[in-house]
């Protein structure tokens, strides 16, 4: 038999290679249908978690049952997107137009710098001013962006509808689990492996929209501190670009110093900010959100920054943002069969993959 354990094993690895292939082009030639079904069902898991983080308000949860407490977590949160979306309308303009400016300033203060290293660098600036703003026409570069942002609310309208969609459907699961399977205890491994992946997702989303939440608040601090223009639009791009994992915050960083470096040039003050972000970056990410976290994705680095750099291929910054979620949800369904738990056990950070226990599927 030895003869063709080889043969067969290669064919398996060449079938799960053209398999992978073949799904990364689904996934991508369906990101349009895909994407926002996919958003929806975050949402309705970021909706459930604080709907139950609500719940434990003294108080509240027996003034209001849980259709209720559903229904304003919902209205809420589609106000607050609302809101974002409309705050980037009208502060998209105004920043692009100002960009020439700053860059200008940067210019110089890039140049100034050169010379005293006996380096000639205007020209090769100059050249790219000239190549940047004589020949793109910031107006139809605005009108673009603000169309963009039209068309996001009806995206996020869409989004909305599915969430409410699959919060509806979860009444009508434990039927339709039952029907399927049949056998009590096959019902209590499908209960406890769904409870497990929508509490790792729905908890890891929750808590990192509310990291998230506090680092955009701190970089405004700093930024109105140190009087940066369009202190809350920088804010606001750095809590959404901190979806993504490692470098997303600190890319996020980059516009609001290249700005201020634009204004004030090369002085203390822009030392002082970038160290203020840097301390608020390191204290947020590195220290706070671990002990936040906790183990609740348990993905190696290495396999983190690999998914995000897989996932933006197939969605671009969409994939970004969910490739940590994606992941950790293919991980955690893997873990649960003989053949694919290996792999599940490379992706994971200290080889402990996802356990089942006893969950509230038990009950039914």
């Amino acid at each position: 038999m030895s003869q063709f354990q080889t043969p067969l094993r290669v064919a398996s690895v060449s079938l799960a290679i053209l398999a992978t292939i073949a799904i990364g082009w689904f996934l991508n030639a369906a990101q349009a249908v895909l994407v926002p079904i996919v958003l929806g069902a975050l949402l309705a898991f970021l909706m459930d978690g604080i709907s139950r983080a609500m719940s434990r308000l003294p108080f509240y949860s027996t003034l209001m049952p849980e259709w209720l407490r559903m229904t304003l977590t919902t209205v809420v949160l589609f106000v607050v997107l609302t809101g974002l979306i409309s705050f980037f309308a009208r502060n998209l303009d105004p920043v692009v137009r100002a960009m020439p400016d700053y860059v200008a300033s940067l210019s110089t203060t890039v140049s100034q710098v050169a010379a005293r290293f006996d380096v000639e660098f205007e020209l090769t600036w100059q050249s790219v001013d000239r190549l940047i703003f004589d020949n793109i026409d910031l107006q139809q570069l605005i009108r673009l962006t603000l169309n963009s942002v039209s068309y996001s609310a009806g995206y996020l309208a869409l989004v909305f509808l599915y969430a409410i969609l699959f919060l509806i459907e979860r009444d009508s699961i434990a039927s339709k689990v039952a029907a399927i399977v049949p056998d009590p205890q096959g019902q209590k491994s499908v209960w406890r492996t769904i409870d497990l992946i929508t509490e790792q997702i729905g908890t890891y989303f929750t808590t990192k929209t509310f990291i998230n939440v506090v680092l955009g608040a701190l970089c405004w601090a700093i930024f109105v501190f140190f009087g940066v223009e369009f202190a809350a639009f920088f804010a606001v791009v750095t809590a959404i670009f901190n979806y993504i994992p490692y470098v997303g915050s600190w890319v996020a960083m980059g516009l609001p110093m290249l700005f201020a470096i634009g204004a004030w040039g090369l002085n203390f003050d822009v030392f002082l900010m970038f160290s203020a972000l840097c301390m608020a970056q390191f204290g947020v990410g590195y220290f706070w959100e671990p002990r936040l976290m906790g183990r609740s994705m348990n993905l190696s680095p290495v396999v983190v920054m690999i998914s995000l750099a897989a996932w933006a291929a197939v969605w671009g910054l969409i994939g970004a943002i969910l490739s940590v979620i994606l992941t950790s949800g293919i991980m955690t369904i893997m873990s649960f069969f003989q053949t694919t738990r290996p792999i599940a056990i490379l992706l994971t950070n200290n080889g402990e993959v996802p356990t089942l226990r006893p969950s509230r599927g038990d009950e039914r």
